[in-house]
Parts: structure tokens; sequence; C-alpha cells
């Protein structure tokens, strides 16, 4: 940043021969506060100050006299090619305002004084910040920086982009209440003024790698940066990866645990897998089949049909003198031919061979009129996704069907975790009204936004108000249900104005003079006791009586016990869709555990006890160490409950033994799958071989043959 490119001023010349007044009106025209004289050869003679000037008008000196007298030949002079910081230290040492700057032979360049330096020292200033600013912009990581005082000052773009939060809701809001996450890393790097080493932090949806920068200037605290890098895709990728290993860890061992012949071959027809029972079949080891083609190796049959027709095919061989069922499958992912699957079927090949007949003659057409009779049978409830055997829930779920038919206000209570938003969706659903399911959560919607949230605001009701205005949540659900979760938790300015609108199910927008007809079913629904808040008078008596027509109450999960083995099954299969798992159920020692427990937050908290279980590595059931240290530690239930022969019979089915529960998950796919073994398999996550196995192994094969006739 040299003085000669933008700092300098232009000087004001002048010869021994000019007077003062030619000096004063250049002063005046030029605004400048000395003038350089020069000789004839435009050599620097000295500087003529405004100073000097107005001090020589003051003791009476003529416009017409010479400036001789008023010159100063001692002049500071600063290089043209030197730097704004050097002028700056050469004018603070000789103690002056001005110096004149000159090139390397002597010559008048310009002048520069104090007010030029700060000038100059302010644009690069502001330069410098400019492009910090861009270079913080256009960051691909999110940066997040708070000033001493806790509070965002930066917020930039791919922040925006990674939590979907406008710079405008941030920006002056303290970081413990933007970002409770980031708030104590923060404030520690402020506070020691040293760099924090990089560490995981979990942001809503977003894993982020943060780092944190303290900010200070002249040795004192001046705020901290967080700098983050999103890193939610390459762990969905690590997650991938590693269901991909278990999923091959798994195909390993089914493969290896089939005593019929396997064999899996490239696009090429090359072998790349064989297991144990084709290699004894024909006397070979894996280092002398891996990478050969298969017609070399098993020259009596062809994989011609599922290498290039893409299809399966079953036929009857003769391999190595053996007579075997050869059955070809080709791999598809994609639409992309991946390879081939091959079967050799050398053991009890006479009862495969009537199995293999019978299900190629009857698997179709039995398919097609069950498919025929279950829709004709199929009936749509509204309540079957609410999972239970209690039979206080099975009451409970007869009498929301009965509300459903009503336009009745109904109030659902329970703890948190039961499932009440369930039974008002299902009463919704239930009662066929035409409008849409709104739901409000009133302890989660701050109080001042709560009246504009339930009935909209006009266009200009308030600064920032969307042009048009824009609809609340009663005419959202117009011929439809209003859902008032935590009801309990709204203020009671409002409450005045809800049960207005319940009497005459009409409003008015907020900022409105219009009023609005609509027809509204209110379910509402609450953890808390309402008559003891009445009584309190935290809740309006008359808004109370108004919802209060009918009443539903869901007991906890500590009261049903009988449900546990039908939640696990369930949200067992749920989760094994979700996360791509092949979990096949609960220990009966771990469901033990599970009914002993209190289950404060019910059958939400079961659900992620259970979800954290398959996180784990197991071996497809969830075991007692599977389960949460509090879990495994609770005590064990006391003689009335382990005697209660009631509950012991309803879930005796599922946690008599583990054979037992085997025999009812096979049951369930087999029916899912409508009798065929190979979806049944499928859906086990187990080779079909290894289905007819247990199937014999648990004496089932009677029960499967009767319900396909």
């Amino acid at each position: 940043m040299k003085i000669a490119d933008d700092y300098m001023q232009q000087p004001i010349v002048l010869r021994s021969y000019h007077k003062v007044s030619d000096v004063l009106k250049a002063f005046l025209k030029h605004r400048l506060d000395i003038a350089c004289v020069l000789d004839e050869r435009d050599k620097l003679v000295g500087i003529v100050s405004k100073y000097a000037l107005y001090r020589a008008l003051l003791k009476g000196a003529d416009l017409n006299s010479s400036i001789t007298p008023l010159i100063r030949k001692e002049v500071v002079t600063l290089d043209a090619k030197a730097t704004i910081h050097k002028a700056k230290d050469v004018l603070l040492s000789n103690d002056v305002g001005h110096g004149v700057v000159v090139d390397e032979g002597g010559r008048v360049q310009g002048t520069m004084g104090k007010s030029d330096i700060i000038r100059g020292f302010l644009h690069h200033s502001e330069l410098l910040v400019n492009q910090l600013t861009s270079l913080i912009e256009h960051l691909q990581d999110g940066v997040i920086a708070i000033d001493s005082n806790l509070r965002v000052v930066i917020f930039n773009h791919a922040a925006e982009s990674m939590f979907g939060i406008s710079r405008k809701a941030v920006i002056g809001e303290t970081i413990h209440r933007c970002f409770p996450e980031l708030g104590p890393d923060l404030e520690k790097t402020l506070v020691d003024r040293a760099l924090a080493k990089p560490r995981q932090k979990k942001i809503g949806q977003n894993t982020v790698i943060a780092s944190f920068i303290p900010i200070s200037y002249f040795e004192e605290r001046g705020g901290a940066m967080a700098v983050l890098q999103d890193v939610t895709a390459l762990e969905a990728i690590a997650q991938e990866l590693e269901s991909t290993k278990n999923l091959q860890h798994t195909l390993q061992h089914a493969v290896a645990q089939s005593y019929d012949g396997i064999i899996i071959t490239d696009t090429h027809g090359r072998i790349a897998v064989a297991n144990d029972a084709f290699l004894d079949l024909f006397d070979l080891k894996m280092e002398e089949v891996r990478g050969k083609p298969w017609s070399e190796v098993v020259p009596e049959c062809s994989l011609e049909t599922a290498m290039h027709q893409l299809k399966i095919k079953r036929e009857v061989k003769t391999v190595r003198g053996k007579t075997c069922v050869f059955i070809q499958e080709p791999i598809i992912r994609s639409g992309k031919h991946l390879g081939v699957i091959a079967k050799i079927i050398f053991h009890q090949l006479e009862q495969w061979r009537n199995v293999f007949r019978r299900i190629e003659q009857l698997e179709s057409e039995r398919d097609y009129y069950r498919d025929q009779y279950q829709r004709i049978t199929r009936h749509s409830d509204a309540f079957n996704g609410i999972i239970s055997l209690d039979p206080a829930m099975e009451r409970l779920k007869k009498e929301a069907s009965l509300a459903a038919r009503s336009a009745s206000t109904v109030i659902i209570t329970g703890e948190s975790g039961t499932g009440k938003e369930l039974f008002a969706e299902a009463i919704h659903r239930e009662s066929g009204r035409p409008g849409q399911f709104i739901k409000v959560n009133c302890a989660a919607v701050p109080a001042e936004l709560l009246e504009s949230e339930f009935f909209g605001y006009a266009e200009g009701a308030f600064t920032g108000a969307r042009r048009g205005g824009k609809p609340g949540k009663f005419e959202l659900a117009d011929k439809g249900t209003l859902f008032l979760d935590e009801i309990g938790d709204m203020p009671l300015s409002l409450q005045a104005k809800l049960l207005r609108v319940l009497q005459e199910q009409a409003f008015e927008r907020v900022g409105d003079v219009k009023t609005r007809k609509v027809d509204v079913r209110i379910i509402a629904a609450t953890n808390k006791n309402l008559e003891q808040m009445v009584r309190e008078g935290s809740f309006r008596e008359d808004l109370y009586y108004r919802i209060n027509v009918i009443h539903l109450h869901i007991p906890p999960l500590r009261e049903r016990m009988g449900d546990f083995p039908v939640l696990c099954e369930h949200l067992i299969k749920k989760l094994n869709k979700k996360m791509n798992k092949h979990v096949i159920g609960i220990t009966p020692q771990a469901l033990s555990l599970l009914q002993v427990y209190s289950w404060p937050g019910n059958v939400r908290q079961l659900e992620n006890v259970i979800e954290r279980a398959m996180n784990m590595e197991l071996e497809g059931w969830i075991e007692p160490e599977h389960l949460p240290e509090e879990i495994r530690l609770a005590p064990v239930r006391d003689a009335a409950v382990s005697s209660d022969k009631t509950k012991a019979e309803d879930v005796s089915s599922y946690h008599l033994s583990k054979e037992s529960w085997e025999r009812h998950c096979i049951l369930e796919a087999l029916k899912e799958a409508k009798g065929s073994r190979t979806k049944a398999a499928r859906l086990l996550g187990v080779s079909r071989s290894t289905l007819y196995y247990k199937m014999r192994k648990l004496g089932i094969k009677s029960e499967v043959e009767y319900r396909l006739t």
C-alpha cells in the first residue's frame, strides 16, 4: 500500500517571488494546509504552511509582501515508494503534521498529512473487511460468529443452507437460544481465548465437525467463531457401507450353512463364491474353482437361461452320477445384470422334487385366488394402526370409533408417549370428514404467535406480515379436524377467544374485520390434570366443559403388560424396514426385563429402546445385554405380578421359549407372503433351505400344507 498510489494530495507549487495574497488564494482554492516552494530547477526550497500564513496576517503582514519570510526550509520529506505505514512512522518520529512526497530525484510529487494517513488506513481496513466477508460468505463450510456478549454477529450463506434458517432470524440473538449445541463450546473459546479441537456435533438433522476459533483485538476478548463442516452425507454413506458389510456377512453365513450346493458367478460366468456343499459334491477346493468359468467346472449344467435370457429355470440334471435339481437365477439390481446364483439340490431329492412340482402347479393359481379373496374381504379400519391386545385398549378403540361418527369435541388424556396423536388421527380418518387433519402443539408455539397461528392475519396487520395475509389453522382445518395437542399449555388470554370460536364457529383474522365461518371438529389432548388446573385458575372452567364432551383416557404402558409381545413384534418389523435390518425378534429374557420396567416414556420410549438395541451388533435376536442399563438393572416383579395367570396366558405364546418365538415368526412370514416360501425366506432374511430346515425342526410343515389347501 504505497503512498504514491492513492493517499497523497497534489501539491500547491509556489516560487519565491509569489506574494502573501497568492498563497492565501491557493489555500482557499485547494483547501490544503501547506504549499511547496520550488526554485528555478523545480527543486524543493521549503514549504509555507497555512498556520505560518495565519500568524503573519495576525501580525499585520501586507498581502502584497513576499512569502520569503514565511518559507520553512526544514522540511520532512517522504519517499513516494514508501508505504503508508512508513509515512506514519516518519511523521510521528518528527512530530509534524505534514510531509512532502518526493521521488528518487528529489522532485516534488505531492503532500501528505495525518488525515491522509488516517483515510488510507480506513480504506485498507475496509478492504480487508470486505475481503474477509466475501471469503466467509463463499465458504462451503458454515460459519457462526459471536461477540463478547454471546450474540450472533456472523451467519454465512452456507450456514443458512445447512440449517434452513434465515440470517435475519439469527443475527443479534444469543447463541444459547439459537444453537444450544454450540453455546458452551463457543463461550469456553471466548473465555479461554484458545483454539478448541475439532469435535463432532449433532445439530437438528445435521451432523457436523465443529472447529472453535477465538477472535481478539488489542489483547481483549472480541468474540469467537465456529466453523462447521457438514458430514451428514458422509455419515449416511458410512452407515450404508456398514449395512452392506453386514449384508455381505449374512449372505456368506447363509451360503456356508446351506447343505445344498450354492454357487455365485459374475457377469461373465466366472465362479465368485462356492459353498462347502458344492465343493464336497465335486471334491474340489475353493482355490481350484474361484475365477474359473462355470462351463469348465460344471459342464453338465448350462447357465444360458440366467446369463442371457435373465430368467429363472428349474430342471432335473445328473451331476457326477447323482440326480440333482438344478436351479439358476439371474442377479439383477437397478436393471443391471450382475451375475447368476445357481443351486444344486441333491439331498432328500424325492421330497424336494414333489415340493417343486407342487409349487410350480399351484403357486401362481393360489396367489391369484388369495389376492382376489383378500381384495373382496379387506376392509379399512383406521384404528388398526394402534397395536394392542389389552382389553382396556380394545374398549377404548371401540369408544373412539363411536366418537368418530359424531361431530362432538373430544378430549384425549394420558401420559406422554401413550399415542394420543394416533387416536386423534384415527378418529379423523374414521369420521370421513373431507377436510384436512391439522395439528397444533400449543406448547411449542410462542404465546405471542398463537393467535395468528390459530386465526391467521390480514395483509398489513403488523410489520413483516405476508402480502395477502395468511390463513390460520382454523381455516386450514375447515370441513376437517383441528387437533390441539398439549392444550393445557394454552395461555388464558387465548382460551377466551378459542371458546368463542368453538361456540360460534366464526372468527376474524388478526388485523381484519371480516368474519369467517368454518366447520371444524376439535380434538384436544393433554397430559395434565385439567380439573386441577381449573381449580387453580390456570385453565378456564367454561372452556374445560366445552371441550370435555367425549373423554378418552389412554392407559400408560405399565398397565398393559400383555401388549409388550405384540408391540415389540410390530416395532421390530417397522424398524427393520426403516433401518434395513433383519432382526428376528426379542428373547424371553429380554422381554421379561421390559415387562418389569415402569416406562415413564410409554410406547415412544419403548420404540427408542428397541431402535437403540437394533443399532448394536446382534445375531438376529435382541438379548438382555442389548438393553439400556436402567432396564437391565430393574428389580424383578413382585410375587403378585408374577402370579397373574391371566397376563401369563396372554403372552405365553411369545415368551415360552426361543423356539416358540421362531415358530411364530415363520408362520407370520408365511402368512404375509401368502404361503410362498421364497417370499417368506426373503422377509425373514434367511435362505430358502434354512427356512425349510427350520420348518422341519419346529414341526410346522403340516400347518402350512393345511393352509395351502
